[in-house]
């Protein structure tokens, strides 16, 4: 992701009075759709400790863990054929760290269907039960009829759909 994308984030976030979601939080970025290897690029630890660096949440803490490789979302052209919860459920796990902060917030690059970050939820909830759980992407997929939408910031609940899905806010 480039710099100017990220300043771009920063200054939204702080100019609309944003930034105040990520207070008292500790950022948890999502894996790749592969066990991370070193070296290799980690776009939502990228996000999650820029973040951090500019004043946005407290700490980054990356508890989360890919154990084996699942299909890339973007090799896949509809919903049907990407993965599920419960394959993400079944391919992450989460190293207990302990966590000061309250509120845990799981940063993914991008938002499509909502699996991916809300398996992650679900895993993270069960290891620390006391923690309030939020999702931060900077980025959705998602068809866009008007240019303003692109801004819209979203605040809702993401939820267990039927067929092992996850219904989103809209």
């Amino acid at each position: 992701m480039a710099k100017l994308d990220l300043q771009i984030i920063y200054h939204y976030l702080k100019e609309n009075n944003l930034h105040t979601y990520f207070e008292d939080t500790t950022l948890v970025p999502v894996p790749r759709s592969s066990p991370q290897v070193d070296g290799a690029v980690y776009p939502s630890l990228i996000i999650a400790e820029n973040l951090v660096k500019n004043g946005i949440g407290n700490s980054v803490t990356d508890c989360l863990s890919r154990t084996e490789a699942i299909a890339k979302s973007s090799s896949k052209f509809s919903a049907d054929q990407r993965n599920s919860v419960s394959t993400h459920l079944n391919s992450l796990k989460v190293k207990p760290l302990i966590i000061s902060e309250p509120t845990i917030i799981i940063v993914d690059d991008i938002l499509t269907l909502g699996r991916t970050a809300y398996a992650s939820a679900l895993l993270l909830k069960e290891t620390y039960p006391d923690k309030e759980i939020k999702i931060f992407c900077p980025m959705r997929t998602r068809s866009f009829n008007e240019p303003e939408s692109l801004t819209d910031i979203r605040r809702d609940f993401l939820r267990a759909g039927l067929d092992d899905n996850v219904q989103l806010p809209d």
